[in-house]
């Protein structure tokens, strides 16, 4: 095989692999305080799209719910309806805790996330309820940039 056939396989392996990590690989600014103290306002996080690794212990960026119709309102990204940051407490099979709004089975349904943020005056599933897991964007891998502002 020719040297030049070498680097032209190279080149595109390495084209190939830029393109998949960008569209398995985003960047999400956290805005607000809901999840400090574990994140700060202006944290840049490493998300990866994907939602088959949400489980409990995971921070997570899911659409936010819609104000009048929670969860169950449109679907749909928008930068107006924006997004959370929110840790994964429970999954599919796991039992639902007390404090979870809405109908309340004993165990979390197939397709369906109990979120909580880790500031005790978060938005989440305290007044959400059940989040459907189609409208996780991807799991935190990483912290790329400290914000180090405390939200008001």
């Amino acid at each position: 095989m020719s040297p030049v056939l070498g680097w032209i396989g190279a080149a595109a392996l390495l084209i190939g692999a830029a393109l998949a990590a960008r569209l398995l690989l985003s960047t999400v600014t956290v805005r607000g305080g809901s999840m400090t103290p574990t994140l700060l306002h202006g944290d840049v996080l490493l998300v990866l799209r994907h939602r088959r690794r949400a489980r409990p212990g995971r921070i997570v960026v899911v659409q936010r719910p819609d104000r009048d119709k929670g969860w169950h309102g449109p679907a749909g990204p928008s930068r107006a309806a924006g997004w959370y940051v929110k840790r994964v407490v429970a999954a599919a099979g796991d039992p639902v805790p007390p404090w979870v709004a809405g109908d309340r089975p004993d165990r979390v349904p197939p397709g369906m996330l109990v979120l909580r943020g880790d500031h005790p005056r978060s938005e989440d599933s305290k007044q959400w309820g059940l989040c459907p897991a189609h409208r996780m964007y991807g799991v935190v891998l990483m912290r790329l940039h400290t914000g180090g502002e405390p939200a008001a």
